[in-house]
């Protein structure tokens, strides 16, 4: 009887890492949509700050979080 549940608990595990290993991309791709979608958030809070720094240039996701924290600082 002993064997059968060890085979079992192997069985389990390698079930485990199999299904985090195809879960994986998908929870990080969850997390960068979040951060993407909250960078993109304070873009539109920070209209007009973006507008009076560089109108025409295309801003990185950087910029926007300096210029947020440059914003609160004030």
């Amino acid at each position: 009887m002993a064997p059968t549940v060890t085979a079992a608990v192997i069985c389990s595990k390698e079930h485990l890492t199999l299904a985090n290993k195809f879960r994986k991309p998908l929870v990080e791709k969850m997390r960068r949509d979040r951060i993407n979608g909250s960078i993109e958030q304070l873009k539109h809070l920070l209209g007009q700050e973006i507008l009076s720094q560089n109108p025409e240039s295309k801003l990185e996701k950087a910029d926007i979080l300096e210029m947020t924290v440059s914003f609160l600082r004030r």
